[in-house]
């Protein structure tokens, strides 16, 4: 039964002409990336605020490693911050500074990774199905013209199939890339904000309160 339906499917698709490879290729592409990012937002998270107060704690006591034993389990990137800080609490606060935002910058690009796939397929699967749309017209055209007028509605309606479900295709590919696109480039804006905010936490848990003027991302 699923050996058929999985027929059915692909007797569909073919019927989509020569684009439907490589907008079978951009899907597989396009849900691989989604589910990669969902997986890595889902597990890319931490409390920053009850984090960052748990750490002051243990700064406070002078006790910098059992605070950085307590940063190893985590992975979000407000423990990265902290961490890296911690690493290098003596040293000047410009020097921290000028680290925290490599780091912050780094983490930025781990969450961004990926994410121009998304954009791409989101902007070429309508393109290859409206290359398809043409190519199937071109074809019906063709039967049209060779057989001087004695085509079949048979032959006639699968250059047409061909245009409208090669179309179809490209849009139902399209539209949710763009989407999860949309969403996952929000969800990095955030985290960046956030990150900005708790710099100037973390610039006060190692030693240097009252200043914050640590560079914004946006």
């Amino acid at each position: 039964m699923i050996i058929l339906d999985l027929s059915k499917i692909w007797s569909f698709l073919s019927l989509g002409g020569p684009m439907s490879i490589p907008l079978i290729i951009t899907s597989v592409l396009s849900l691989a990336v989604i589910i990669e990012k969902i997986i890595f937002f889902t597990q890319y998270r931490d409390s920053s605020f009850r984090l960052i107060k748990k750490i002051e704690l243990l700064v406070e006591q002078n006790d910098i490693l059992t605070a950085l034993n307590e940063l190893k389990g985590e992975k979000g990137p407000n423990a990265k911050l902290l961490a890296t800080a911690l690493s290098h609490h003596s040293e000047d606060p410009a020097r921290i500074r000028e680290v925290l935002q490599a780091v912050g910058e780094d983490e930025i690009k781990k969450m961004e990774k990926h994410l121009s796939i998304l954009d791409v397929i989101s902007m070429i699967a309508p393109l290859l199905g409206l290359l398809g749309t043409v190519m199937g017209i071109i074809s019906s055209f063709n039967i049209l013209g060779t057989a001087m007028g004695s085509a079949s509605a048979t032959q006639i309606s699968t250059g047409i199939a061909a245009a409208l479900i090669s179309t179809a295709m490209g849009l139902i590919i399209a539209i949710p890339s763009a989407i999860f696109y949309s969403y996952f480039t929000n969800l990095v804006s955030a985290k960046a904000h956030e990150m900005n905010l708790s710099m100037v936490d973390i610039m006060d848990v190692v030693g240097n309160r009252g200043e914050s003027d640590v560079q914004k991302y946006t």
